[in-house]
């Protein structure tokens, strides 16, 4: 680069495309022969899958596969977690590499909060995967459940995984405690409060979204992702869930509208992808 850089200004290179919407994001691709798929999600916050009737959805026109719980046992290992805050007693599901994990992309016997994946459904349009996954019948034991987190972690509260006493997952503390507990019992007044936080999430104006294709001939699959973290999520999709070669697998990040820490974890539509 000619001239000086420092202290003078330099044009950002990403804003042409996005401001003359030629800026293409994951839903944006198109590849030849693409397929849909949808997610068939549970209604409760707690409940044991009985049954999942797909009888009735696979006959739909333009239904190329459907894939339950069931169909990932043997051939998908739990979602690993990403992030673990240092310094804390933490819990969590079992994954067979000994790491912490997160539970499976699909639920076999049980959902654990709303929204949780039962069903994916494969289909040549996405009306047509959408009509189909409408059409999974799914009967469930609701079960117990609790929203409040200090109800939660009480005795006899409803149990989520076995792994995770009283469902705690990590208990943070800072500072050092017998000198606080010391101040306090010493004080003059003592004044006691509960505080709560109000829900907090990251809303970037792009869902998560991906997209994969496959090449049954050297076996290498290509993953278009709306992520952050491309090699991270190379590296736990190959080794810690589907088995896949480091060097079979790319995965490809195009523009990423917005992320703020969401999108570096690793989500259930990419290994079902």
């Amino acid at each position: 680069m000619n001239g000086h850089v420092f202290g003078a200004p330099v044009k950002r290179r990403e804003d042409p495309a996005m401001l003359q919407g030629h800026a293409d994001f994951v839903a944006d691709l198109q590849l030849p022969n693409m397929a849909y798929m949808e997610i068939l999600r549970s209604p409760h916050a707690h409940a044991i899958i009985k049954s999942i009737d797909t009888s009735v959805a696979e006959k739909m026109p333009g239904v190329i596969k459907i894939i339950t719980g069931k169909d990932l046992i043997g051939r998908m290992k739990p979602l690993p977690c990403v992030w673990i805050p240092g310094g804390t007693e933490s819990h969590f599901p079992e994954h067979p590499q000994d790491i912490p994990g997160a539970g499976m992309a699909l639920q076999a016997d049980r959902v654990r909060f709303i929204g949780d994946g039962v069903a994916a459904v494969v289909a040549e349009t996405r009306y047509q995967a959408v009509d189909a996954m409408n059409a999974i019948r799914v009967e469930y034991e609701v079960l117990p459940a609790v929203v409040e987190a200090d109800e939660a972690i009480q005795e006899g509260a409803p149990q989520l995984h076995d792994a995770v006493p009283h469902n705690l997952n990590a208990y943070w503390t800072c500072g050092n405690a017998e000198a606080t507990d010391a101040a306090i019992a010493e004080a003059e007044v003592v004044v006691s409060i509960d505080i709560v936080n109000q829900r907090t999430l990251n809303s970037p104006l792009e869902p998560r979204g991906a997209l994969a294709t496959y090449d049954p001939i050297t076996g290498e699959y290509v993953l278009y992702a709306s992520t952050q973290s491309p090699h991270n999520h190379r590296l736990m999709l190959c080794y810690y869930m589907l088995d896949i070669p480091l060097n079979k697998l790319r995965v490809i990040a195009p523009n990423v509208g917005g992320s703020f820490g969401t999108k570096g974890y690793i989500y259930p539509d990419m290994p079902l992808a």
